[in-house]
This record gives C-alpha cells, sequence and structure tokens, in this order.
C-alpha cells in the first residue's frame, strides 16, 4: 500500500504544481500502459497470421495430394491401350515410386487428335511418373521432354504392382493392377497444436488393356 500511495502523492503533487498538462511521471506511467497495450495486440495478431498461413497451406496439401491421386489414376489407367495391336509395352516399372508409361490414345487425324493412331508419340501417351523427396514433388517426364512438377507438399508415394494372379511383380508386361499410396503434408506445424498436418491417400487401378 505504501508504494500506491507515495505514487498517488507524488502524482497530486505534480497536478498541484502543473495543472495546464500531464506530468512527466504521468507521461511515464501512460506510456508503459499503452507499451504493454501494444505489445498484446501485436501478439494477437502475429497469431492470427500464423494461424491464417498455416490453414492455407493446410488447404494446398490437400488440393495437391488429390491432384496427385488423380493424375496418377488417369495415366496409369490408360497404361498399355494398344487397340491396333502393335505389340505396345504399357509399363516399364523403374522403381516403386518411379514407372514409365505408354499408351496409344490419339494421333489418327493430327498431332494429339482423332483415334488411336498406331504409335505412342503423341502427347501424353509416354510419360513417366515420378516421385521427387528432395523437392516434395510428383513428377511427370514427357518422352521427349524435361521433368514437370505436377503435385507438391507430397512426403510420401509408393506404386505396387500386382499380375493376374494378385501377386506383387515388377514386370511391366504382367500387371494387371496397380496400387497408389499417396501422403501430404505440411512443412510446418500448427501453431495452436504444435502438429504437422498430414493426409494419406491411396488407390487402386485396373489397367486399360487388362480389363
Amino acid at each position: 500500500m505504501k508504494f500506491w500511495e507515495i505514487l498517488i502523492g507524488s502524482l497530486s503533487r505534480d497536478r498541484q504544481l502543473d495543472d495546464s498538462g500531464f506530468s512527466l511521471l504521468e507521461f511515464i506511467i501512460a506510456s508503459a500502459i499503452l507499451l504493454v497495450i501494444c505489445a498484446s495486440v501485436f501478439n494477437v495478431l502475429a497469431d492470427t497470421l500464423r494461424v491464417a498461413s498455416y490453414q492455407t497451406e493446410v488447404q494446398s496439401v490437400v488440393e495437391h495430394t488429390r491432384l496427385a491421386l488423380e493424375t496418377v489414376e488417369r495415366i496409369l489407367s490408360q497404361a498399355g491401350n494398344d487397340p491396333n495391336g502393335t505389340g505396345l509395352v504399357g509399363l516399364t516399372i523403374v522403381s516403386s515410386s518411379e514407372v514409365r508409361v505408354r499408351s496409344d490414345l490419339t494421333g489418327s487425324a493430327g498431332t494429339d487428335k482423332g483415334d488411336p493412331d498406331g504409335d505412342s508419340s503423341d502427347s501424353g501417351e509416354d510419360v513417366t511418373i515420378r516421385y521427387d523427396g528432395g523437392s516434395r514433388s510428383l513428377e511427370l517426364i514427357p518422352h521427349p521432354g524435361s521433368a514437370q512438377s505436377v503435385a507438391n507438399n507430397i512426403t510420401a508415394f509408393s506404386l505396387r504392382f500386382y499380375d493376374a494372379a494378385d501377386a506383387v511383380t515388377t514386370t511391366g508386361a504382367e500387371v494387371q493392377r496397380a496400387r497408389i499410396a499417396i501422403m501430404g503434408a505440411t512443412a510446418t506445424a500448427n501453431p495452436q497444436t504444435r502438429e504437422v498436418f498430414s493426409l494419406e491417400l491411396a488407390s487402386d487401378v485396373q489397367l486399360a488393356a487388362r480389363r
């Protein structure tokens, strides 16, 4: 109590000495209070911005993970499509995270037009699907061409192939079905729970040429 009595007494004396404005002590106290309030407001704003940024990243992870799965499903489902019977090899399995896919989809009416034309030289007919763990991305490599990232924030990607007896195989010509597993995750943790958001998706694809 003595401290506050002294402080109040000092303020009263200062006010009696100068009624024209704030005393130096009053100014210092008001400034200190304002600084505390500003610091609290800035902390709230900073937390709000961190949460908003994290939510944006979560949405990006969801979108990219789904895009990656849909892209791989679409390409694999067309593997080995060879209506002209040219003996096209649909799959070349490089590893559990890389596969080359060939199909004959168009070209009879010119480049990328019409019905299948008996080769796999048109756009999208000869593509390698590859996972790059360093950049956390799923890539497509058209042949000929250079790698193109189609989905980011991908932390895991694997392919498993099965033959007619539903046994695992690494021989492209034997593949009847492919199992796709993809995981996406945020690079930063939730600012409130300190946990990283992740999404895992999986799908089975029956090859078009084996249906």
